[in-house]
């Protein structure tokens, strides 16, 4: 007599399920099967399209958040309303810091505690005169888009007119006393990985809004690991001995944007070196320090 077609699947399903404890008895899990996505003339793994961070921001590493809010943020700090903190960027070391030698720990301390009331030109966020962020600062703060030729991956990004060629052939990085805003990239792929060594950073800019930094020396290795068709699982690992004490790791999860717009291209955004954004952020301040008065009058 034949299986009935309920019995069947009703063994199947009790295969499966035998199969699933065997593997958590085992502590084994199944393996996933790995993305396999389309593929460039040139072999590389198609990824171009627009991507954004799914935590943006980056007024503070080790807090993730974007500057745009902090005016909020300081009415309430003035009336003792304390926020809660976001994870950390910062994976390794596990306690979500950078790993600062003394004299560095001092600098970032002091421009961190004078970001919102600056006095010297030190003080002030390069960003806020609309100069590039670098690398790896300039993921976070605004979306970007890629695409790819023959030996290139190209990032463009959406704000402050910044972007980079990452060449694919093994050539090597240009000489070490030429300093650039967004560094000199050299790329590879090992499988559905982009791996990207960054050298040649002017550090001019930040890592982020309150001070956190690096040397003209700092040396960047980014993993963009595309898991999927729609996320990126990002890691750059940062390396400064005259700053840091150690190696350290930022990680990230980053996503296809602007999908559902066909026809979308990025604007021509009008930020320029000349930009009043310190003169604006004082006057901030101060209409919060001036609620804060009237509030207590």
């Amino acid at each position: 007599m034949e299986m009935s077609s309920f019995a069947k699947q009703s063994s199947l399903v009790f295969t499966f399920l035998l199969f699933l404890i065997q593997m958590v008895v085992l502590g084994q899990t199944p393996k996933a099967t790995p993305w396999t996505p389309s593929h460039t003339p040139d072999g590389q793994p198609d990824v171009q399209g627009f991507w954004e961070a799914t935590v943006g921001g980056t007024y503070d590493l080790t807090d993730p958040r974007r500057g745009g809010g902090r005016l909020g943020e300081l009415l309430n700090e003035h009336k003792g309303i304390a926020r809660a903190k976001k994870p950390s960027r910062i994976v390794d070391p596990p306690d979500g810091k950078v790993p600062y030698l003394p004299w560095a720990a001092a600098k970032q301390q002091d421009i961190a505690a004078h970001v919102d009331e600056p006095t010297k030109q030190e003080y002030v966020d390069p960003q806020a005169r609309c100069l590039p962020d670098g690398v790896p600062r300039n993921l976070f703060w605004t979306g970007f888009q890629i695409t790819q030729t023959p030996g290139y991956v190209f990032i463009v990004y959406e704000q402050n007119h910044t972007y980079r060629v990452i060449p694919l052939d093994g050539r090597p990085h240009v000489p070490s006393n030429i300093k650039l805003w967004m560094g000199d990239s050299r790329g590879h792929w090992e499988g559905n990985t982009l791996v990207v060594d960054v050298t040649n950073i002017n550090s001019k800019s930040r890592l982020d809004n309150v001070g956190n930094f690096a040397t003209d020396a700092v040396h960047v290795v980014e993993r963009f690991t595309f898991s999927d068709a729609k996320t990126i699982k990002y890691e750059a690992v940062i390396d400064d001995p005259a700053v840091y004490t150690q190696t350290w790791k930022i990680a990230a999860v980053i996503v296809r944007s602007h999908q559902r717009e066909k026809n979308y291209e990025y604007w021509e955004e009008t930020c320029h070196e000349g930009e009043r954004n310190v003169e604006q952020m004082l006057r901030l301040n101060d209409s919060a320090k001036a609620d804060t008065v009237k509030q207590k009058q």
